[in-house]
């Protein structure tokens, strides 16, 4: 089969084209046909080198898959071959960048008839991500107020779209190019963070209070903004938590002061979440919002486009695509 792997922990120049093994099912495994596959900014992380040690190289990369059961082993129940299914794999074990793929069956569910493969590979990682951090994190709750930092990224658009379903006012804050893009998501009020200070915009709206929830998908920098724009007895979800990203433990007094909480959301992907991200499809609270479709053979330039900070929704490979076809 075909495979995109990293060569070694490095850059984009150690992306390369190979053939390897079709994977045999394990006893509660599903051989998947992948159809299309999901581009996340972690992705590039572990391409890089992040928790290098223990991984196999030359190592496929990816989570987010949507495709075709091929193949399953002896004790799954759930799903059979022809069945079309998408899902968020093992994040211990990326491996999706290829034409088969192996799942564990109770980490998948199956698509949506609405939706195509590219569109359902689009939401797996960022819908169960915003899913465990707003409703089982934050308990967000009908009428608070949600800001969300970098509202116009894959993961910050599901967070725009998931909270209005929930019955949030949503403020996102993006950069001046967004703004009408993140209105069309839902957005009750949009700041853009080139020409205002952000946090306090966020002030101004809520009265001088604060939202309830923040959410926090850039990091760095950015962290002290969204703690200083939280309100009393808030909660802050850190969407970007890397050691990188890690803020000094100064930034966290204005946290003791408000009695805010904060939450590190790395996902724990799970088939509930997925069959909850279904049903929000199904409702039609969310849309996919994909940005760029391209072939395999141009997974380095997906991961470009990751690189720059700057996208507007979502990537997506599409295996059964032609170079000549790519979307940009």
């Amino acid at each position: 089969m075909r495979a995109m792997v990293a060569i070694r922990p490095g850059g984009r120049e150690t992306l390369r084209l190979v053939d390897l093994p079709i994977p045999r099912p394990g006893p509660d495994e599903i051989l998947v046909r992948v159809k299309a596959l999901g581009l996340n900014p972690v992705d590039v992380k572990i391409r890089g080198g992040y928790r290098a040690e223990g991984r196999s190289w030359p190592l496929p990369l990816g989570w987010d898959v949507a495709g075709v059961v091929e193949q399953i082993g002896q004790v799954v129940t759930r799903f059979k071959p022809g069945d079309e299914i998408f899902y968020c794999g093992d994040l211990t074990h990326p491996g999706a960048s290829a034409d088969y793929h192996l799942v564990n069956q109770r980490l998948a569910t199956l698509k949506p008839a609405s939706l195509s493969f590219v569109e359902a590979a689009s939401l797996p990682l960022v819908g169960s991500t915003m899913l465990q951090g707003l409703g089982r994190q934050a308990r967000l709750v009908k009428g608070e107020t949600v800001a969300i930092f970098g509202a116009a990224g894959g993961i910050g658009g599901m967070g725009v779209m998931l909270a209005r379903s929930m019955g949030a006012r949503v403020i996102g804050v993006c950069s001046g190019h967004n703004t009408d893009y993140l209105r069309e998501l839902g957005a009750d009020e949009v700041i853009d963070y080139t020409r205002v200070d952000p946090v306090k915009a966020i002030r101004a709206l809520t009265g001088g209070r604060g939202a309830e929830v923040v959410v926090d998908t850039v990091g760095g920098e950015g962290f002290q903004q969204a703690i200083e724009s939280l309100a009393p007895f808030g909660r802050l979800l850190f969407l970007n938590a890397f050691p990188e990203n890690a803020p000094p433990l100064s930034a966290l007094n204005p946290l003791r002061l408000t009695n805010g909480a904060l939450h590190c959301v790395m996902v724990v992907p799970s088939g509930e979440l997925m069959g909850e991200l279904a049903e929000h499809i199904d409702k039609g609270t969310i849309t996919p919002k994909v940005e760029q479709v391209l072939p395999l053979e141009r997974l380095a330039d997906g991961h470009a486009r990751l690189e720059s900070r700057h996208g507007r929704g979502k990537v997506v490979i599409e295996l059964d695509m032609k170079m000549s076809e790519s979307i940009s």
